[in-house]
């Protein structure tokens, strides 16, 4: 069902307000009881989701607000459910921590004395509607009977990864609300005018990365500076093609991810899983640069977009566990 999306005349007028009031929001939707016992119960430092996700979550709302995001269509929520599948976290828990962020902005705008029957509908509107996204996006990915799990060949590294099954071939699990237009690769390159010297950049900073992790078993304090660099360099050229918004974002997650991740806490055991992964994401990355702008054989110039996010979200789980930050007092920034 195709829904009209409404115009948030009276949130957009506090936007600067809602925007100052940011952490206020984030840490009083934290403390609530019902999400701290649901994220204790599965193991989820508090602060981490609060980093990670929550401040993400509602930045994108203020941004659908201000028509800058649709509602609906948030790579931060694809990958936090794709975290929460890895987590095997039921749906009623999801709707727990979902449904207090709705609560929290409604007793905030009341206890403000701003709350009036049109803001009510605005919220309500802005966050049911995306929460209703969330169900659909979760039962799909986590409930759906006809995905299974298989073992599948990124580059030279095997990952099990979600997956379904098409004419016995390994495809990554897509979800519908996130999909993309299809475009074949030859045909975007057509109407583009591309200064081909970045993507050559590109796999020389792939291949001299790639050279630094292959080294050791396991990476470096070095070697994991020089991948947050080659992933920032793919930024700078993918912000130059608007076709990517999506892929941009998620690489935009994947290196604050590393970034606030800190490199001497992750465990000895998680550091040689972590080399792997971040090797399957260059290679990944690697693959699509090439079959999108140098063979042009692509069926899809998207179809990177929802194994990144599989990817970020078996990363989170694995440096979540290595964060020891104390929760004794909330202090998200």
């Amino acid at each position: 069902m195709n829904k009209v999306q409404i115009e948030f005349h009276v949130l957009l007028g506090l936007i600067d307000t809602i925007n100052q009031a940011k952490k206020e929001i984030l840490v009083s939707w934290m403390s609530n009881q019902d999400v701290t016992e649901v994220l204790s119960y599965h193991n989820i430092k508090i602060e981490f989701f609060a980093r990670h996700f929550g401040i993400k979550v509602i930045d994108y709302a203020i941004g659908v607000v201000q028509g800058k995001n649709k509602l609906g269509n948030c790579p931060v929520i694809g990958a936090m459910l794709m975290f929460f599948d890895k987590k095997n976290i039921p749906l009623d828990d999801i709707f727990m921590i979902c449904v207090n962020l709705k609560n929290t902005l409604i007793t905030m705008m009341l206890e403000k004395g701003m709350l009036t029957s049109t803001l009510l509908y605005e919220v309500s509107y802005l966050i049911d509607h995306n929460f209703s996204g969330v169900i659909h996006d979760y039962v799909h990915l986590h409930y759906d009977k006809t995905v299974e799990q298989r073992s599948c060949l990124i580059g030279e590294n095997t990952l099990n990864i979600q997956t379904k099954t098409v004419n016995n071939e390994c495809n990554p699990m897509i979800i519908e609300e996130f999909n993309s237009p299809v475009t074949p690769a030859y045909l975007y390159l057509q109407e583009i005018d591309l200064d081909m010297s970045m993507i050559d950049e590109l796999g020389e900073i792939e291949s001299e990365t790639l050279d630094s992790l292959d080294l050791s078993d396991c990476m470096n304090v070095q070697a994991y500076q020089d991948v947050i660099v080659l992933l920032r360099d793919y930024l700078k050229v993918i912000h130059q093609l608007m076709e990517f918004q999506e892929l941009a974002f998620t690489l935009t997650m994947l290196i604050d991810l590393l970034n606030t991740a800190a490199f001497e806490l992750i465990s000895e055991e998680n550091r040689g899983v972590v080399t792997i992964y971040i090797k399957a994401i260059i290679d990944d990355l690697s693959t699509w640069r090439k079959s999108v702008f140098v063979n042009q054989d692509a069926e899809n110039i998207h179809y990177l977009d929802q194994t990144l996010l599989s990817s970020i979200a078996q990363l989170q789980i694995m440096l979540s566990e290595s964060d020891t930050d104390e929760m004794t007092e909330i202090e998200f920034f």
